[in-house]
């Protein structure tokens, strides 16, 4: 999970590089965190587009638990024919010249007023021309039949063992579903830390063109008191100068922490997809209290981590290849049955319906099943490690993210007494200026300190809400930001 790049960054870099906003304008839409954050789940195409990810992925998945139901078909076509048929008479014609030869004398003694003699005569002189009579018969028949026939026909086949590969394609399905859904919920924890950057980090741009603005203005009440007390002659012209470019470089602060904050304003309107922008209504913020216990956030990322679950799935696919490329090495073995819709018209030699059972098994197959088998293993144990080290980097990640969340906590809450400090400092120097007690580089100096404390307390604070943002995302935790939003000991900031 890609959150480590949003933690960890450098304190001049936040300066520099996260500015402020003012006054909203008009047009733009007021929200609460809890609102920026139910806004995005609605109007997210990457969170849409995951969840139509999974939609497609369950539809393989309850697809692909029909497989061990029947496959009926219905088959039409319509065709042209020519049969020809070589049929041999030579066995019937023995048998039945033999059968004659034999019923000869039955067939004549019952004849009337015949003498006997002239029967024994008659049936032996027909007995001598059988084998002529025979032998002038042909041997062989040829019947040639030529047709057009139309042949619906109801075909069904049930499967009955599939060498495993049935079992293997519904886990597969069964892994795509999940891989789909840890994808998803990465894609939302990567947005809810996205959104958490945007919205805090324009809050905090708006601190920071405040804190600016205070500073340039305190710079331009110094620097009336310079020039008037030049004009008393109590001050040097080069002290006037010396507050005249603190000055300067305040209003340039300023102009950059607006051009900041302009961005952020865009930024935030582009992840909640509202072109006239948002007005955060909710402040920076820091819980008194430890977010809670290291170990809870690693077993929950152990448990329900994104990149852990993609992982898992991964592994889960590979070990289906595995089962399918084992069922090469089976037997399948199926039912079946045919129907001619249309027995009139059937060619001769097909049946009016069939029924059986059968089973196939491959002998020789162009690709070798061994050497794929050998790479599917390979596969399953490289998910294998891949699962191990996301375990790992979920782990690092969660520490990483905890540690900088404390981290900002405890400098949050330190602040307090250099903040107090600060502004105790400038007072004091800029009595002492007046009073001709304190040059003009302490009063400087003071008043860019004072604006250092307060911009270090509101980074601190968005540390704080960033750091945390990318805990709850590593741990994959039931807890949100709002959560943590609603507890008693949170303090706003400023």
């Amino acid at each position: 999970m890609m959150v480590s790049a949003w933690i960890g960054l450098p304190f001049a870099l936040l300066v520099a590089g996260v500015a402020a906003a003012q006054t909203a304008s008009p047009q733009q839409t007021p929200l609460t965190y809890a609102e920026a954050s139910a806004r995005l789940r609605t109007s997210s195409s990457l969170s849409r587009a995951a969840g139509y990810g999974v939609d497609a992925a369950s539809e393989q998945a309850a697809a692909a638990a029909g497989l061990r139901r029947p496959t009926v078909s219905l088959d039409a076509q319509a065709i042209r024919y020519r049969k020809t048929f070589d049929i041999s008479l030579t066995g019937a014609l023995d048998k039945a010249q033999s059968e004659l030869g034999a019923a000869i004398p039955g067939l004549i003694s019952d004849l009337p007023g015949i003498p006997g003699d002239i029967l024994q005569t008659v049936g032996q002189r027909l007995q001598a021309a059988l084998p002529e009579i025979f032998a002038a018969l042909p041997t062989d028949v040829r019947l040639e039949v030529e047709d057009t026939a139309f042949r619906p026909t109801l075909t069904a086949l049930q499967p009955i063992y599939s060498g495993g590969a049935i079992p293997a394609l519904q886990r597969a399905a069964a892994a795509n579903v999940d891989m789909a859904q840890a994808r998803r919920r990465e894609a939302m924890d990567l947005e809810g830390v996205n959104l958490a950057r945007a919205y805090f980090g324009q809050v905090l741009a708006a601190e920071a063109v405040r804190i600016s603005t205070d500073t340039r203005d305190g710079f331009d009440l110094h620097l009336r008191n310079a020039q008037r007390m030049e004009r008393e002659g109590v001050l040097s012209h080069a002290q006037t100068l010396q507050v005249q470019v603190a000055r300067d470089a305040s209003q340039r602060q300023l102009d950059r922490a607006q051009l900041e904050y302009d961005n952020s304003v865009q930024s935030l309107g582009r992840v909640l997809n509202l072109d006239d922008g948002v007005t955060p209504t909710t402040p920076l913020f820091v819980n008194r209290t430890s977010v809670g216990p290291m170990d809870v956030f690693i077993a929950q990322a152990s448990q329900s981590n994104a990149r852990i679950a993609q992982a898992q799935a991964t592994r889960d696919l590979a070990e289906a290849g595995v089962d399918l490329a084992e069922s090469r090495f089976r037997p399948t073995v199926y039912a079946f049955g045919t129907y001619n819709l249309n027995p009139d018209n059937a060619l001769p030699t097909e049946p009016d319906w069939a029924v059986g059972i059968g089973a196939r098994y491959t002998l020789m197959s162009s690709i070798d099943r061994r050497r794929m088998a050998g790479a599917a293993r390979s596969q399953a144990q490289a998910a294998g490690e891949l699962e191990r080290q996301a375990r790992d980097d979920a782990r690092l990640l969660v520490t990483r993210a905890y540690n900088q969340a404390e981290l900002a906590r405890r400098q949050f809450l330190s602040m307090d007494s250099s903040l107090t400090a600060a502004t105790e400092n400038l007072r004091v120097q800029e009595i002492g200026f007046r009073e001709g007690e304190s040059p003009v580089s302490a009063v400087v100096d003071a008043r860019n300190l004072l604006g250092a404390a307060r911009l270090q307390r509101a980074v601190a604070a968005y540390e704080y809400d960033l750091s945390l943002a990318a805990l709850l995302a590593a741990a994959s935790s039931p807890q949100t930001l709002n959560d943590y939003l609603q507890r008693d000991d949170r303090i706003s900031a400023p």
